[in-house]
């Protein structure tokens, strides 16, 4: 991914697209993008094989929006994050196939892992600290995620979609696990840079 971002890089620079003193920036960006990509149309296609591309897009949708702004865990490579990430939503939309939270329990999830996510957002990684600004854009937005989030639950339910409630209350179960270990994992890279 990174000699081909290189090389894409190297072509928007060398069609005088952007500035050469941009390299690293449009490097780094088309390197996640292309990452994220790959990953999304894996599990595009794991999910088109499972005939669950409804739930796939929900999962997503909620997940990215809420790791985007809340935080979450950061794997030291691609392959790691690639293959976590694959395994992740294949396991969620499996579990969410055969396995539903009662509509009850799974309100009871969402509202008390949404107070949790809002609570210790903005995770952060070793590799992207945030200033204060950043922190308090990041719990802000977090806040309207998680708003509209709840509106979408609602709808669900209003319409007695049980699962789809299930899997909201599932997906943030997940991000709110992600943000656990990604505070872990901030601490232990953090003390072990101290010393």
């Amino acid at each position: 991914m990174r000699r081909l971002s290189e090389k894409l890089t190297g072509y928007v620079i060398s069609a005088g697209a952007v500035s050469e003193e941009l390299y690293a920036v449009y490097q780094y960006g088309f390197q996640i993008g292309l990452e994220m990509l790959c990953c999304f149309v894996v599990c595009l296609s794991i999910s088109i094989y499972l005939h669950m591309i409804l739930e796939f897009i929900v999962f997503t949708v909620i997940f990215m929006l809420l790791r985007t702004y809340a935080g979450g865990v950061h794997l030291d490579s691609f392959s790691a994050c690639f293959l976590c990430s694959v395994v992740v939503q294949t396991v969620s939309l499996v579990v969410s196939s055969r396995y539903q939270f009662p509509m009850t329990d799974a309100w009871v999830i969402i509202l008390a892992i949404s107070i949790l996510i809002w609570r210790l957002a903005p995770v952060e990684s070793i590799s992207r600290e945030l200033d204060r600004e950043e922190k308090a854009h990041c719990k802000k937005v977090t806040m309207k995620i998680i708003i509209g989030i709840l509106a979408f639950a609602g709808f669900c339910t209003v319409c007695n979609m049980v699962e789809m409630v299930s899997l909201v209350a599932l997906t943030a179960l997940i991000v709110f696990i992600s943000q656990c270990i990604g505070v872990v994992k901030y601490s232990v890279n953090k003390r072990l840079m101290e010393k």
